[in-house]
């Protein structure tokens, strides 16, 4: 017997989910008032009387608060001492708690936390419109701009590390190096990723029919990764310029044996489609998508003759910001952007001041779909509000449907993962992009479902 909480089992939808947006905002209020209290105790030490030497200690103390928790009220204190606005959106309900408190995270950063006031009004609005995941990946961005004599980029490459250690019976592979390289490694493990549930799935089907689903499976999502990547190990090929004989070898494992000892072995054998690569077989190979603005990739080239004369320390809002990421939001360095380039193993896309892209490179084989991937640099994530399923794993859809006209061209697609494309065919939803680039979701009476708060 389902049990609904008191009060509110005669409560209207409206009025519920009203109530629910009114708690929320008390919430925000009521923490701005915490912080604003905070502010006085410390301009007046009172902390100090009874030990405590910070306001973090005097949370955990007295109000028995987790470490995480004060010291990001500590941190919020303090930027609201220099920023005293932030308290202002804070106490109109408009700034999320978990907004603030990145910021306030932020502004004990060392070397970016002194440029926090500077931007401050532009980061207000930003974690304002954005979801907080969009808005912590723009504040990540603005702290690589910002940071123009931080460490040495080219640090990751001369401290890139691996190390094996092992247990009674167990190991742990640590692997430390550039983003461009986890990019690749990403990718690929991916790709082996979908091969093991490819194989999961059919056997589930096969094993429950129509009752199957992905919760039957026999391996976890962290057990099928982890058989991948030891699939991955044993299909990689050898330089064409390896010369010990022993390394060339072919692989006379016998794959029968295997199948009778692994816990993921199939009882029925899986289809052409999802066989396993073989070892040396040949190399397997996946495309990386790079979207770089013109003027970085420029940045970029100039740094890589030495020819660099100042830092682009543009604003990293709105839709001439500049960008260096893969389409999934991971930052590269514009330097190895640009010798990826010249390597020719990823693909470019390159977008101009307005966002849009203006030039999409080839890598070393053939690929499809391009138009496809400039979709998927638009937003990293689907871009239903709060959905955090990565553009990787979504659908493309056309903004205008095409039953009404619209166009299969990058700049009438969006993101759905197949959840949210269902939903919006289901209700008559559509989405749309704000002056600012977010994208917003509108009821068929064109309510916006997660307005700017």
């Amino acid at each position: 017997m389902r049990l609904e909480p008191p009060g509110f089992a005669d409560v209207s939808d409206a009025v519920l989910l009203a109530d629910a947006g009114s708690v929320e905002r008390e919430r925000r209020i009521h923490e701005g008032l915490l912080i604003a209290r905070m502010v006085e105790i410390e301009r007046r030490r009172l902390y100090t009387a009874n030990g405590w030497r910070c306001l973090a200690g005097w949370g955990r103390g007295v109000h028995r608060w987790s470490d995480v928790e004060a010291r990001a009220r500590r941190n919020l204190t303090h930027l609201v001492i220099e920023c005293p606005q932030v308290l202002e959106r804070m106490l109109s309900g408009r700034l999320g708690v978990a907004q603030a408190h990145l910021i306030g995270r932020t502004f004990r950063a060392p070397r970016v936390g002194r440029f926090v006031p500077w931007f401050i009004d532009d980061l207000l609005d930003s974690a304002t419109s954005l979801d907080f995941a969009d808005f912590e990946m723009y504040l990540r961005e603005w702290k690589r701009l910002v940071d123009v004599d931080g460490p040495d980029p080219a640090r990751a490459h001369r401290d890139r590390q691996a190390s094996v250690w092992f247990g009674d019976h167990e190991f742990q592979l640590v692997l430390n190096g550039p983003n461009i390289d986890g990019t690749k490694f990403k990718a690929l493990l991916e790709r082996f990723e979908r091969i093991e549930f490819d194989i999961d799935w059919a056997a589930c089907r096969a094993e429950h029919g129509d009752e199957a689903r992905p919760e039957l499976m026999r391996r976890s999502s962290m057990q099928r990764r982890y058989d991948a990547f030891m699939h991955l190990l044993a299909c990689v090929q050898l330089p064409a310029d390896t010369t010990d004989p022993s390394l060339l070898e072919p692989d006379t494992g016998d794959d029968s044996e295997r199948a009778e000892t692994s816990p993921a072995a199939q009882p029925t054998p899986p289809s052409a489609s999802t066989q396993r690569p073989r070892p040396v077989d040949g190399a397997v190979t996946t495309t990386v998508n790079i979207v770089i603005d013109l003027r970085t990739f420029l940045t970029g080239a100039a740094d890589l003759f030495g020819a660099r004369l100042r830092h682009d320390v543009r604003s990293p809002f709105g839709p001439d910001r500049a960008v260096c990421s893969t389409i999934d939001g991971i930052g590269i360095d514009p330097l190895d952007t640009v010798l990826a380039a010249l390597h020719g193993s990823f693909r470019l896309v390159i977008t101009g001041d307005d966002g849009a892209p203006i030039q999409i490179t080839s890598t070393n084989r053939f690929f499809t779909g391009r138009i496809r991937d400039a979709v998927l640099m638009t937003a990293v994530r689907c871009t239903h509000p709060g959905c955090l399923r990565p553009n990787l794993q979504s659908h493309i859809d056309h903004t205008r449907p095409w039953s009404e006209g619209g166009t299969t061209t990058v700049d009438n697609g969006n993101i759905g993962c197949g959840h949210h494309n269902l939903w919006r065919y289901a209700t008559g939803a559509r989405v749309s992009k704000r002056p600012d680039h977010s994208w917003a979701t509108h009821l068929p009476d064109g309510t916006d479902i997660a307005p700017p708060m």
